[in-house]
């Protein structure tokens, strides 16, 4: 154990690792996002083409996916060669991923031969798929992990691109992954004949129970995505707002912007609360505090802004006790997962006003 050790110590982070560069934060984004479109692209296949699953290992969106996968493969690699074994323990989060989605490249070949070809919502539970979901994760988030290592606190343009981006991504994946309790799935037909209502435009109670259901797993899933930069960092004023209306961009490519739209000014509603509640309470980085008043914010904003415009839309079929009671378990839902999310060492009220903030030039 001791050898295995003393023989892995160069490829473990660790202080004297060369430091990651800014201009390699960038291309290592550039690979990735390469992968995630690869993967977005292939599992909305799954979902809505099935017909089209013939030869599958050797899709396009397979081919994206696996060529994005050997760019960040070769990163590692040419960093190591430039900057020695121990940059592999600079990007170690990069690298779980990479072998991960190696793994689960492999294993959904194996899957695909043995199993044949998942379509539909079988494609968001195949254990394949999820592990290279699970990879990608770690690819996604390589970048903040990279940051977070950093004394800053207050970031500049590149390095809260550097972590905006990775959350943005990540949070659209998880969404894709659990499509049986996302808003992006409004407008889309899952199954012949029927096409999904967005969230509050019926009173089936079919429909009412998993929109119910959609609006605590995304408020969750955003509040503790976002809540885990903002007790640790400071981005660039503005960006969090662009953060939160790419996260309602890609459902008006993939179904009808005049269906979707309301769920979009949601998100834009959401990113202003989260905007103006950093800046009140942000001292420089929220604390536990501040983060559960700001979640609370995102969650209910989040739902408020979406049932406003199906109202002004003539779409709202919701009475007042589902869509306030909606808002309202949304906050609550956002304020406890904010709360926990900042229960780590030192992200407390009263640390985040006594840290030293050092800024990124």
């Amino acid at each position: 154990m001791t050898q295995l050790r003393a023989w892995l110590r160069p490829f473990l982070p660790a202080p004297d690792n060369p430091a990651v560069t800014d201009g390699e934060l960038l291309v290592y984004i550039l690979c990735v996002l390469v992968t995630t479109v690869g993967l977005a692209g292939d599992i909305s296949r799954h979902l809505l083409h099935p017909e089209s699953l013939s030869n599958d290992f050797v899709s396009g969106w397979h081919l994206v996916l696996y060529g994005g996968v050997a760019s960040v493969g070769a990163f590692i690699g040419v960093g190591a060669i430039r900057r020695g074994v121990g940059y592999v323990g600079s990007v170690s989060t990069g690298v779980i991923g990479f072998l991960i989605l190696s793994v689960g490249g492999l294993a959904d070949a194996t899957w695909h031969a043995v199993f044949g070809t998942e379509a539909a919502v079988e494609a968001l539970v195949s254990p394949p798929h999820l592990v290279v979901f699970a990879g990608l994760c770690f690819l996604l988030t390589a970048p903040v992990v990279i940051v977070w290592r950093r004394p800053i606190r207050r970031l500049g343009l590149v390095t809260s691109i550097a972590v905006l981006v990775p959350v943005v991504s990540t949070v659209l994946v998880a969404s894709l992954f659990t499509g049986f309790l996302s808003p992006l799935s409004g407008g889309l037909s899952l199954q012949a004949g029927y096409i999904e209502p967005l969230i509050g435009e019926s009173i089936e109670d079919y429909d009412t129970v998993r929109g119910l259901g959609i609006a605590i797993w995304t408020s969750a899933m955003v509040v503790a995505a976002f809540s885990v930069v903002l007790v640790r960092f400071r981005l660039l004023p503005g960006l969090l707002l662009v953060g939160f209306v790419l996260l309602g961009v890609p459902p008006l490519f993939v179904s009808d912007p005049a269906s979707i739209y309301p769920l979009t000014i949601g998100f834009a509603v959401a990113g202003l609360a989260a905007e103006l509640g950093v800046a009140l309470l942000g001292r420089p980085m929220l604390g536990r505090a501040g983060a559960s008043v700001v979640g609370a914010a995102i969650g209910a904003a989040l739902w408020a802004g979406t049932f406003v415009s199906l109202g002004l839309a003539h779409r709202l079929a919701w009475g007042e006790a589902l869509w306030a009671g909606t808002i309202t378990l949304a906050g609550l839902v956002g304020a406890a997962v904010a709360a926990l999310v900042s229960l780590a060492p030192g992200a407390s009220f009263e640390a985040a006003i006594d840290a030293p903030v050092l800024i990124d030039d």
